[in-house]
């Protein structure tokens, strides 16, 4: 029988290539286990108030939640996506959380995310904060490192990119282009003034931070460069990716798209323990994972842009295994809900 499903926290409305690779994912497992998404609830909106999600709870078999980077610190957003869980219960459906970054919660959050089935985090840290609340959760790698980039016949050449963390990211591309890499931006921003503005702010929370020249300069320029040096189709940019000799990011999916890659990185810490804590269930040197834009010198690009010891081969079997896990993951979801 086809299982009809609702997927919560869709992400791709983020115009992002490493959340557009983890809804793809979603899509091709469950096509693959016949389940079938009957609605879906963006990320960004209250699932809870859409008319076409609250009708297939009554009519659908199960609701998945991918839980990316949202359920951390007890934020709302992680919170009204934890309510899932319960409110599936309360219809006789199965839950499933997948995908999920969890980091400093509450008890509260805890006993919502036991009414779930089968809960996947994304990294040890989680897994290891979670194992010691007596909660044991599968630990799959983020969903787009099951996107397989094409291969190049040569690397050349150091590419990077932002930070979800403005201040972090304006640090890093000013060190960047002192070191003359080159930019391979991951979000897609619109041309919309508006959006343009929202972007050229995120540098430094204070508006007036925009009346210091020297800052106004760098955040316009990083804007600038952003939108003119994006690349719109997914494909090709990961394909760059797998080209690049070194590539250097404070954003955890491109990280991601590095290693589904092979490609030799250095990322600086974001928002949350995932990026150390990938790196580490990689089998890659603690040094690659930077805490301050400052570290990186042409010594560091130098050392950073060959693997060292076993990393390749502990990298190669870290993807090998974590794609089985997304296959299982989602064949393990098509047969309890229907055992269920």
């Amino acid at each position: 029988m086809t299982i009809r499903a609702v997927l919560l926290n869709d992400t791709r409305i983020d115009r992002h290539h490493g959340c557009t690779s983890v809804v793809a994912t979603i899509d091709t497992l469950c096509a693959a286990n016949d389940i079938e998404i009957v609605a879906r609830s963006t990320a960004h909106s209250d699932w809870r108030a859409n008319p076409a999600v609250a009708a297939a709870f009554e009519s659908a078999d199960c609701v998945i939640v991918n839980g990316e980077g949202t359920i951390h610190h007890d934020r709302p957003a992680g919170q009204i996506l934890l309510e899932a869980g319960p409110r599936a219960k309360d219809h006789g459906k199965m839950a499933f959380l997948v995908n999920s970054t969890w980091q400093a919660n509450s008890a509260e959050s805890l006993k919502k995310l036991q009414a779930f089935d089968i809960v996947s985090v994304r990294e040890s840290a989680s897994e290891a904060e979670l194992n010691g609340l007596g909660f044991a959760p599968r630990r799959i790698p983020d969903l787009a490192l099951y996107h397989r980039p094409s291969t190049a016949e040569a690397r050349d050449g150091i590419a990077y990119c932002d930070s979800v963390q403005g201040p972090k990211a304006l640090a890093l591309y000013r060190r960047m282009w002192a070191l003359g890499a080159d930019p391979l931006p991951i979000v897609q921003l619109s041309r919309r003034p508006i959006e343009l503005l929202r972007w050229l702010k995120r540098y430094d929370p204070s508006i007036s931070a925009l009346l210091r020249p020297a800052h106004a300069r760098d955040a316009l320029r990083a804007t600038v460069q952003d939108l003119n040096r994006q690349i719109a189709n997914r494909d090709e940019f990961t394909a760059r990716v797998a080209a690049s000799e070194l590539i250097v990011t404070g954003r955890f999916h491109m990280m991601i798209f590095a290693l589904g890659a092979m490609t030799p990185l250095l990322a600086l810490g974001s928002n949350t323990h995932k990026i150390e804590a990938t790196l580490r269930d990689a089998g890659l040197e603690p040094w690659r994972a930077i805490a301050d834009a400052a570290e990186l010198d042409d010594d560091l690009l130098t050392r950073a842009a060959r693997w060292h010891g076993e990393e390749r081969e502990n990298l190669a079997r870290f993807v090998a295994q974590g794609r089985a896990a997304m296959e299982q993951l989602f064949a393990d979801i098509a047969a309890q809900t229907r055992s269920g």
